[in-house]
């Protein structure tokens, strides 16, 4: 089988297809804060097939500017934690904007780096 690229636009998105489908980035689409030190979180969270919640997907961001008044744009810095999601036929993934995911078997997905 070859692995299929995924854009998911549809929050909560459900598996339903026989294959794994692993999260390669998400995103919730908010506009940039250009004020120091303005942090936000994007999160994923990943649903067994009866609702319990089994991991989380997060990148934080945290917003800084140097001499704000003289330079008025915003320069971010992004840390990711919990980078592996795969997602099980029938589990589901809720909590985000837009993601970018692959699809394949379960020996497919985990061999892309």
């Amino acid at each position: 089988m070859a692995l299929k690229f995924l854009y998911i636009t549809t929050d909560p998105f459900v598996n339903q297809s026989q294959e794994f489908v692993r999260i390669l980035a998400i995103s919730n689409i908010a506009t940039a804060s250009t004020a120091p030190g303005q942090a936000g979180n994007i999160t994923g969270t990943l649903q067994d097939p009866a609702g319990n919640t089994v991991a989380q997907f997060e990148v934080f961001t945290q917003y800084s500017t140097t001499e704000a008044t003289a330079y008025p744009y915003a320069v971010s810095a992004d840390y990711m934690a919990n980078a592996i999601i795969i997602i099980p036929p029938g589990w589901s993934f809720r909590g985000f904007g837009r993601a970018i995911a692959i699809q394949g078997t379960l020996e497919e997905v985990l061999m892309v780096k």
